[in-house]
């Protein structure tokens, strides 16, 4: 099938050079950059330059005034290029009357603690865990829920903050600091996440999603990884697994079920899940924007696979 040229807006590509012009690209599309205007961007972000390989430019600076500029210039499509882009993508959308999600449920697509507050309403299994901005808080938590380790995260998923564990109060409290001011750095946000500590192996989920010919989403997969752990804690890519194996399997069905309970409506998706033969999947996080991963940016790397083109299709 032929898709149709049009022009995409991506919303706070944070990435520099990132994969989304090129992958648009291919499907002969063009894309423009909406970067947020210095004020609104986080800590991190704030005298990053403009990205590279756009036909065009828009600052972000209210959404009536960019959704005036994105019509002008022909958008019909628009997806997150990072984490802070998710809220805005979905504003953005909706004013365009363009495929998207709900904007009052935005922070169910990159927010770690929502995530699990909402799949636990749903009756979906979730880590255990709190969402706070206060170490007190959390370390009453962890006493309230005595666990052989703790794992401490930025409550916003996708920003290069790697999330640390810890053995017990002690540990929290001593990582606090650090992790908090780092989630402030890149997210803005100073809520963090005190969750279990999830089971390995864990896994990467790929997908995109459209509306389907009833108008409801449909969750494509468009790759499923094994992560194995490097001596440095980060997830390294094992490899793909294959469609017909039995994780593969399991976690596609988990993903639509997570996905749907999050509200994806719209575009690309890293979900991540904590998995072991004979347990239920656990999600440690979705993120409804193509962002580059840690196992995707070694994959890339060692094998110039790049895990991100493939979910770059547009709508």
């Amino acid at each position: 099938m032929t898709i149709p040229s049009g022009t995409a807006a991506v919303i706070a590509p944070y990435d520099g050079d990132g994969p989304y012009p090129r992958a648009f690209a291919r499907q002969g599309w063009r894309t423009v950059a909406v970067v947020p205007e210095h004020r609104l961007r986080p800590p991190a972000y704030r005298i990053a330059p403009i990205p590279a390989g756009y036909a065009g430019t828009v600052v972000h600076r209210g959404v009536r005034q960019t959704v005036k500029a994105l019509r002008a210039l022909g958008v019909s499509a628009v997806v997150a290029g990072s984490a802070e882009g998710i809220e805005a993508a979905d504003r953005i959308a909706w004013q365009l009357g363009l495929p998207g999600a709900d904007p009052a449920s935005s922070p169910l697509r990159y927010d770690r603690g929502a995530q699990a507050a909402r799949l636990s309403r749903a009756g979906i299994p979730a880590l255990r865990g709190i969402r706070t901005t206060s170490p007190a808080a959390a370390v009453a938590w962890a006493r309230t829920c005595p666990l052989p380790g703790y794992l401490l995260a930025p409550a916003v998923a996708g920003i290069p903050v790697e999330p640390v564990e810890c053995a017990d109060a002690l540990q929290i409290n001593s990582s606090w600091p650090v992790m908090r001011h780092a989630a402030v750095r890149y997210s803005g946000s100073a809520h963090l996440v005190l969750t279990e500590l999830p089971s390995r192996p864990q896994y990467t989920v790929q997908t995109v999603t459209r509306p389907g010919p009833d108008g409801r989403p449909e969750h494509v997969v468009t790759g499923v990884w094994e992560d194995a752990r490097s001596g440095h804690g980060r997830p390294d890519p094992a490899g793909p697994l294959s469609s017909d194996s039995r994780p593969a399997r399991t976690l596609t069905l988990r993903t639509t079920r997570v996905l749907d309970a999050l509200g994806v409506a719209c575009g690309p998706a890293t979900t991540r899940f904590a998995y072991r033969a004979g347990d239920e999947p656990l999600l440690v996080y979705s993120l409804a924007a193509p962002v580059v991963t840690p196992a995707d940016e070694a994959l890339r790397r060692t094998t110039a696979v790049h895990l991100v083109a493939p979910r770059m299709k547009p709508l």
